[in-house]
């Protein structure tokens, strides 16, 4: 299935983010070596930390019964801002209540993150996420998840144009 033009706005901003020394980011990333989950983002830093990002763009996804991936040291949904306001209506119209900032007490509790992204692709934690206790097995899992991730986006980016493809008058061997 192809992503939507928002899914991929939001993907650019994650991806901004996580493009700096001793931070490693990817997408789409299929927990285990025969997992039914899939993390949409996944980030690991150089200190051993693991975070994972659930992508929604609309209040139907949100609300959707798919596996939520949250195997990180900390765990975030980013969705877009028009969303939020969505999804705290709706939230208080669900409990007939006044109060438009039930939907952030009920992530709140639930101790994951919510990261919402502008127009203009600035990211805001409006929500930080809760420390989780990730085990040593379960680290050594997202990391080999991760790797295999890491290759098939590799493999994807060289059949494109490979980089030893040899340009007029080059020899192959110098």
């Amino acid at each position: 299935m192809s992503k939507t033009n928002k899914t991929r706005q939001l993907e650019a901003a994650l991806w901004e983010t996580s493009v700096q020394q001793g931070h490693f980011g990817c997408f789409e990333v299929t927990i285990g070596w025969y997992g039914k989950e899939i993390v949409d983002f996944i980030t690991y830093l150089s200190t051993g930390e693991f975070r994972c990002y659930e992508i929604k763009v609309s209040v139907a996804d949100f609300k959707s019964r798919a596996k939520l991936s949250f195997h990180g040291d900390y765990n975030y949904y980013v969705i877009p801002e028009k969303l939020l306001h969505e999804l705290r209506k709706n939230t208080a119209r669900e409990y007939s209540s006044e109060d438009l900032h039930l939907f952030d007490t009920q992530i709140k509790n639930s101790k994951i993150g919510l990261i919402t992204v502008s127009e203009s692709g600035m990211l805001t934690y409006l929500i930080r996420a809760k420390r989780k206790s990730v085990n040593m097995g379960m680290k050594a899992t997202l990391l080999e998840s991760m790797v295999r991730s890491m290759n098939r986006e590799v493999k994807k980016f060289y059949t494109l144009d490979p980089y030893w493809k040899l340009t007029e008058g080059e020899d192959l061997l110098c």
